[in-house]
């Protein structure tokens, strides 16, 4: 096995397929990842690329004849995808005896088109949609894509520079759909100097958006969810701010008292590997 750094915010498993393999329509399962497949001889069910309909397989664990851990029939699935040798085949666990293949480029191809769609997103639904496909093709419960996207936007709008994308002054001020997806998934409404929150009579979360700097929009190093009394505060008190060296409040003293900001950068998972398995 080999581990590498991932190319996108998301860990994940691959197989690396060789032409033998390809020729006699075979996936071989390496014994890197054979804690996760049966123990004896048996069907499992494939669900290919995005789909949601399983197809049956055949496994064969590693024995005298077979001399290795494979699934067969997998003839379709590379004529489909055009596998060539040395390609990458991106393997998920779905539950007991059932697993999702994708090939690894269409794999990038997927998160990446969900990430932009995600972005784009013109409301609160439309945010979810895609994160929710994005908890799909990554395997990953949606609580973990959250804070996933959290650090893919911070990293990217870091790389671009704040305020970079400001142009009027309407959107100085305009938190979109995404990044107040994101803050309202996270913090559930409760302020990130006091820790008060309180829901509205929908049953919603209650809170206020503070722009640390207005040319700055809604960079996530620039927003906080605040309730109504801090965000008060940071208007008419004597407001004193500590930044880390990357760039994030840390520290805030209203008339010299000061509190902690909880930064949920701190939560996402920065070292996101990406294991290739090889059969031998």
């Amino acid at each position: 096995m080999i581990i590498e750094k991932s190319e996108l915010f998301y860990p994940y498993k691959t197989i690396k397929v060789t032409q033998s393999r390809i020729n006699k329509g075979l996936l071989v399962i390496p014994v890197s990842l054979m804690p996760h497949f049966p123990k004896e001889k048996s069907k499992v069910l494939l669900f290919e690329d995005d789909s949601d309909m399983a197809i049956a397989k055949n496994f064969t664990p590693l024995s005298v004849k077979s001399k290795e851990n494979r699934i067969t029939g997998m003839n379709a699935f590379y004529d489909k995808y055009n596998i060539k040798h040395g390609d990458e085949v991106v393997v998920q666990i779905a539950g007991k005896n059932k697993y999702r293949i994708i090939p690894e480029k269409r794999f990038k191809v997927l998160i990446k088109q969900f990430e932009k769609e995600f972005d784009n997103s013109l409301n609160d639904a439309e945010a979810q949609d895609k994160i929710e496909n994005l908890s799909s093709v990554t395997n990953l419960d949606c609580r973990e894509v959250i804070y996933q996207e959290y650090y893919r936007t911070a990293t990217i709008q870091s790389q671009e520079g704040r305020g970079a994308t400001v142009i009027t002054a309407a959107r100085k001020r305009a938190i979109r759909a995404s990044v107040r997806k994101l803050l309202t998934e996270i913090y559930h409404g409760n302020c990130q100097i006091s820790g008060f929150g309180f829901l509205t009579k929908t049953g919603k979360p209650y809170f206020e958006i503070h722009h640390l700097k207005v040319d700055y929009g809604d960079h996530l190093k620039n927003v906080l969810v605040v309730c109504p009394n801090v965000h008060a505060q940071f208007t008419h008190a004597l407001v004193e701010e500590q930044y880390d060296e990357e760039g994030w409040l840390r520290i805030v003293a209203f008339n010299g008292k000061e509190f902690n900001v909880n930064q949920a950068i701190d939560k996402a998972k920065k070292e996101i590997r990406k294991e290739i398995h090889i059969a031998k």
